[in-house]
Order: C-alpha cells, then sequence, then structure tokens
C-alpha cells in the first residue's frame, strides 16, 4: 500500500551498477580510472565513520559515466562478524524512497494525467471533506506535498506505525481528516503521511498498486531488478540486518 513506500528494499550497488536494459554497458573511460586511482581514499572515512557511529557495515560505490568505477564493502550485514557485507548485500533505504515516489508524480505530470497545482482532493476525492485550519487556507496541492508543506503535524514519533495499515484502514484516516499545525504552503515540516498521500495519488491516478507502477515504469527500465518493496520476498541470507 502507500505507506509502505518507507520499506523500500535495495541492494544499493547493484541498483548503482545495473545498466539500462536494452542498453550496452559504456566501456570504461578516463573517468573510470581516474575514480579507480582515487577511491581508495575515500577508504579511510568510511571506515571512520563506521568506528564512530557503531555501523557493523556498510557498501559504497562510484559511479562514473554510467558505470560503477569502485565498489567496497566494510563489516558485517549482522551483528555475526562472519556474515560479512557483499555487493549484492540488501538495504533498507527507508526515506530515500521518497525520491522514487517524487519521480513518479513527475512521470504522470509528464505524461498529462496530473497538475502539479491542482488541489491533492482532484486525484484523492476523500480529501474533500477535510477541516482546514483557518477559513481563508489554501486547498494543499499536489505540489505542496512535493515539498513538505501541507501543513500536517509532524509525524516522525509515529510514522513508520503508518506502515502497517492496509488501503481500507489508510481510506477511513482519510475520511476522518488530520490534525495541521498551520495553514498549507506557510513553512515546510518533514512529512511522511504527505509522501503517503503522494502514493495514493500515484496509485489513483495510474489504475496501478504504487509498489507495481514503481517497479514497472521506474525500476525494471532502469535494471533494479534486486529492488523491491517486501523484505521477505528476498533471500535472508543477503539481508543487512
Amino acid at each position: 500500500m502507500a505507506m509502505r513506500k518507507t520499506l523500500f528494499l535495495a541492494a544499493l550497488c547493484l541498483a548503482l551498477s545495473a545498466p539500462v536494459q536494452a542498453q550496452p554497458t559504456p566501456p570504461a573511460g578516463p573517468a573510470d580510472h581516474a575514480v579507480e586511482r582515487s577511491g581508495p581514499t575515500l577508504d579511510p572515512l568510511f571506515e571512520r565513520y563506521m568506528a564512530e557511529n557503531h555501523v557493523p557495515g556498510l557498501v559504497y560505490g562510484i559511479v562514473a559515466d554510467g558505470r560503477l568505477a569502485y565498489v567496497r564493502t566494510f563489516g558485517s550485514r549482522t551483528r555475526n562478524p562472519n556474515e560479512i557485507v557483499t555487493p549484492d548485500t540488501l538495504f533498507r533505504i527507508a526515506s530515500m524512497s521518497k525520491a522514487f515516489t517524487a519521480l513518479a508524480i513527475l512521470k504522470l505530470r509528464d505524461a498529462g494525467r496530473l497538475r502539479l497545482d491542482e488541489p491533492a482532493e482532484t486525484y484523492v476525492p476523500e480529501l474533500r471533506g477535510w477541516h482546514y485550519p483557518t477559513a481563508d487556507s489554501p486547498r494543499i496541492r499536489v505540489r505542496d506535498l512535493l515539498s513538505h508543506v501541507g501543513g500536517f503535524v509532524t509525524d516522525d514519533p509515529w510514522g513508520d506505525r503508518q506502515q502497517v495499515l492496509t488501503e481500507a484502514e489508510f481510506t477511513a484516516m482519510l475520511r476522518a481528516g488530520l490534525p495541521f499545525t498551520r495553514a498549507p504552503q506557510t513553512a515546510y515540516e518533514y512529512s511522511n503521511f504527505g509522501y503517503a498521500l503522494l502514493g495514493r495519488i500515484v496509485s489513483n491516478v495510474s489504475g496501478r498498486r504504487y509498489q507495481d507502477y514503481i517497479r514497472d515504469e521506474i525500476m525494471r527500465p532502469l535494471g533494479m531488478e534486486a529492488t523491491g518493496y517486501d523484505v521477505f520476498a528476498s533471500r535472508q541470507d543477503r539481508r543487512a540486518l
């Protein structure tokens, strides 16, 4: 469902290295060779970050001219030091998945399916009965949700709890309305709920489940075969826990 966007699971290095489908891998160029020579100078920075922040393990890569020119792995994917991180290890990317949601909205905009300056209630009818904080409050636009200026209360303490909601429960939440801290378009406040609304817009406008639209329109064309939303559909021996 739309709320589960923050459960995005990615094999980060694979996502970076996978070529666009039906296109040849670009040949190595000067940028690749420069990265290969300079990449090792970055390794101590990541090692220090791991030590200072008690991170068990990580993987990072550098892309140059469309190629994964350098990749390094460090530490373990669990607290067991023998279960080491590899370039195929799967990590949750949490709110980095919001970039995929925003891209989906822009793709639908480019296709003429929606307009960013339209009220969000145009695409999510349950919002039409909402009570705004003031009589002259502007209606929330799609653009406002993208920019975190919807005026919603801070939801970081309870944002993760939204992820287990069913579509029907999320719809009921929309119908009931949410409290505001201010009128829309007046100040920035990070909102997981705002991006959940965008996920519902993607579903309603495209006629497909949010996850299916992201997979078919963004991930598969980019060759991101190791990226998805269901952590339990992946092999446990590849997960970073």
